[in-house]
């Protein structure tokens, strides 16, 4: 899906500074001007462009007063595009048809270079390929391989960064932290830290997109429901999920209680079976009714009241 809460992260020039900074020009970032990084308007390359939500063009000068343009798409679909090589050379190609109509050209002895950038949040690994050299059939092999098209776009692709990769104090590395976790106390503490880099930007825009995002993207993939009425701040959601947390660390808890007596049920069905089968004993050990066990009794649930005494040999076939 094409999520207005993603595009609207990537339309502050924070966010694709740390992006380049970060991640699509992390060994050459040095060599660019990020002060100097401007969007160009939706219509700026075509209507067809226009239609697409996800997709956003910048431009940033070289510290050599080159420019660069930024192709940035933003893909968040369960499905892998495989034609995002050949879509990418599209907009590449409209993006020069734009600027030569401008006169680029005539002012320059050459176009400026493009950096496509695909960002990609899908459950399923891309798979698609990153050059278009890799969609077009062989033909004649080297007799027409120099005919071709040839561009590579970079793919940052998140559920497959690793966390050594994502630097710290970085606006992307913290969005793509807070989507790939899954434990809900590190949730807590990278929401901490999310709130700590924005307010160090000062940046109430950019503060209100990552608001934006963390309840109708962040939140009801952490919470149960969605939530209603006006946006909450991020330190509002934090303490949401802080008392969520807690909610489900009390079940963990309770779970984990009767799991353990469970699995001491298990070891001593092992251990035991051997030594009371050769001295002829029955078969069957005490009741270790767990906590909800007792619960249902107390209550008078008649599957609490008929359940007997727990057998070695079921308790064995359990363990199995």
């Amino acid at each position: 899906m094409d999520d207005p809460a993603y595009k609207r992260l990537f339309s502050r020039p924070r966010m694709v500074e740390d992006l380049l900074r970060g991640f699509a020009a992390r060994d050459w970032s040095a060599e660019l001007d990020l002060a100097s990084l401007t969007p160009l308007p939706a219509s700026y390359v075509s209507h067809d462009l226009r239609q697409r939500h996800g997709d956003l063009v910048w431009r940033v000068r070289f510290k050599d007063d080159r420019w660069l343009y930024v192709v940035l798409l933003l893909e968040f679909q369960s499905a892998v595009d495989r034609s995002m090589a050949v879509r990418m050379l599209t907009y590449t190609a409209l993006l020069y048809q734009k600027l030569i109509a401008d006169g680029v050209l005539r002012e320059r002895s050459a176009l400026p270079p493009v950096l496509p950038v695909v960002i990609y949040n899908g459950q399923r690994p891309w798979t698609a390929p990153m050059d278009i050299a890799e969609l077009i059939a062989s033909g004649r092999g080297a007799a027409l391989a120099r005919y071709q098209p040839s561009q590579r776009y970079f793919l940052l692709d998140e559920g497959r960064v690793g966390g050594a990769d994502l630097p710290s104090g970085n606006l992307v590395s913290a969005l793509i932290a807070l989507e790939t976790t899954r434990d809900r106390l590190r949730a807590l503490e990278l929401l901490d830290a999310l709130t700590d880099l924005l307010h160090k930007q000062d940046d109430e825009e950019l503060t209100a997109a990552f608001n934006e995002w963390v309840v109708q993207v962040l939140l009801p993939r952490r919470l149960r429901g969605s939530a209603s009425g006006p946006l909450p701040r991020i330190e509002e959601v934090r303490t949401m999920l802080a008392e969520t947390v807690q909610e489900w660390t009390a079940e963990w808890v309770e779970q984990g209680r009767e799991e353990g007596q469970r699995a001491l049920l298990c070891r001593l069905a092992t251990r035991s079976s051997t030594q009371l089968r050769a001295s002829g004993w029955p078969l069957r050990l005490p009741v270790l009714r767990t906590r909800t066990a007792w619960r249902r009794s107390a209550t008078g649930s008649s599957s609490a009241r008929r359940r007997p005494s727990c057998s070695l040999a079921s308790t064995m076939a359990r363990c199995r």
